[in-house]
């Protein structure tokens, strides 16, 4: 079994636990089932919804997101869903 450290926002970290204390299952296990289902499916999915986006610069920069990923998808690496 492998460690891997990130740096993430504190709100979203205190979130995050919350959130799998409720559910039931670690945090760890999350982010397990997390990249186990990023390898079977090769997609990273992003929901772009301004309701509850609170980075608005991530807002901002999301049609060039939308375009690098679709000039991805042509290239044949890989696929995006938006």
């Amino acid at each position: 079994m492998a460690t891997i450290t990130t740096r993430i926002d504190d709100k979203v970290k205190k979130e995050l636990r919350e959130f799998s204390n409720e559910i039931g299952i670690p945090v760890g296990a999350l982010f397990n089932a997390w990249a186990k289902h990023l390898l079977r499916t090769k997609e990273v999915t992003f929901k772009l919804d301004e309701d509850f986006l609170e980075d608005q610069e991530m807002y901002a920069n999301a049609k060039s997101l939308q375009q690098e990923g679709e000039l991805s998808i042509a290239s044949g690496h890989s696929s995006l869903v938006i």
